[in-house]
């Protein structure tokens, strides 16, 4: 079904469903490489550690928990994608009110800018379509950015929403608030930038690091034939190699938190 631009000059589009951005679904493409990796992975986990297939089936509970650690990620770089599109929003509509615009124009306006900037499947763009939506069917505009400042989980959405509120019903300077908001999103944006950028490396170190005891046991395997035999199919090596495996997978959470700082 091909696109329609209406009278106000925003093109028709199919609307997906409401976002929720505390919730992340997968792709089916996602889903299968997902689910690859994570019994590859598992596998070759039981067979090093365990020498099982039994292990193997006993070890997918950990592969589901996986997934579920992956999703939580997604939607964090969901919601700081969404916060880096929201300034732009915020400065186009700062922009055009200095140019003389009305709020609700301001906000159209500043639609066409972001599908120029990240174009019209980004995330922002459908948020500013569902909420010229809602302007079109009378609905507030400080309602509308309630709404998407709940959905996002964004702090800085709830402030600006909750800001905007207040000062339009208080006749406050609009303009300034709002330059003052992409302000302050603009500068966490750019301490985010500067953190990742020292942290790259230990997160590459740590990555390494992860995979090292899985090499050194396939390397010891394959190079000594027979060595690890003792702690196969046994109680006493069955249980040493599973201690060994928690404090593996204790050693690789205490590592995430060390190394995820939030701004």
């Amino acid at each position: 079904m091909k696109n329609k631009t209406n009278k106000t000059g925003i093109r028709r589009v199919r609307h997906p469903p409401i976002p929720d951005y505390a919730v992340y679904k997968f792709t089916k493409k996602e889903f299968v490489v997902y689910i690859l990796c994570e019994g590859a992975f598992i596998g070759i986990t039981a067979y090093l550690f365990y020498d099982s297939i039994i292990a193997w089936i006993l070890l997918i509970p950990f592969a589901v928990l996986s997934l579920r650690k992956r999703k939580k990620q997604l939607c964090q770089k969901r919601r700081q994608k969404l916060e880096a599109e929201f300034r732009d929003v915020i400065l186009s509509v700062a922009s055009n009110l200095q140019t003389g615009y009305s709020f609700e124009n301001a906000f159209q306006e500043a639609y066409k800018e972001i599908v120029l900037l990240h174009g019209e499947s980004s995330l922002m763009a459908c948020e500013l379509r569902l909420l010229l939506r809602k302007l079109a069917n009378n609905e507030q505009l400080e309602e509308a950015l309630s709404d998407l400042a709940k959905r996002s989980g964004v702090q800085d959405i709830r402030d600006f929403a909750d800001i905007f509120q207040i000062a339009k019903r208080g006749g406050g300077n609009m303009q300034m608030i709002i330059s003052n908001t992409a302000e302050v999103i603009g500068d966490k944006q750019a301490v985010r930038l500067e953190i990742d950028t020292i942290m790259s490396e230990k997160k590459l170190e740590q990555r390494i690091m992860r995979y090292i005891p899985f090499f050194i046991i396939a390397y010891i395997s394959i190079t000594s034939k027979g060595y690890f035999e003792g702690l196969y199919h046994n109680f006493m090596g069955q249980f040493i190699m599973t201690a060994a495996l928690f404090v593996y997978g204790l050693a690789c959470i205490i590592s995430d938190k060390i190394l995820d700082i939030e701004v």
